[in-house]
């Protein structure tokens, strides 16, 4: 989410934001070096961590109606960020078993078993 309150960093948070971002220059990087021209900075841009702080406590098992008091965006954009997140955990444990990482895939399957809860994945009748 672009626009939203700033999150609260913890050591934690904050370190693994420095990870990703250090992840996406090496990519960056690799594309350079394949005649693409790619900014590192406009790459890391287009990563937004306004909800981190949002995602992370709902891992930990946080209630649905705290966390929507750690940031002003609205609910509906939670539940589908929190729901785009565990498809590409699914996803990304899939691959990870394809190229022979289970300890990846394994990884994967505990982080969509920590957000795969409550309200955010009940049944909508919007979707029925």
């Amino acid at each position: 989410q672009s626009k939203c309150s700033d999150p609260n960093y913890t050591d934690r948070l904050s370190e693994g934001k420095k990870k990703i971002l250090e992840v996406v220059a090496d990519i960056a990087n690799v594309e350079r070096s394949f005649g693409l021209d790619t900014s590192v900075e406009e790459y890391q841009n287009e990563f937004k961590f306004g909800l981190i702080e949002v995602v992370y406590e709902w891992a930990k098992g946080e209630e649905f109606l705290k966390i929507i008091e750690l940031t002003d965006v609205l609910e509906g954009v939670i539940v589908k960020c929190i729901q785009r997140l565990d498809e590409l955990c699914r996803d990304i444990g899939k691959a990870a078993r394809v190229v022979g990482d289970p300890q990846l895939g394994q990884t994967m399957l505990e982080v969509s078993n920590l957000i795969r809860r409550d309200i955010v994945f009940a049944a909508s009748l919007y979707t029925m």
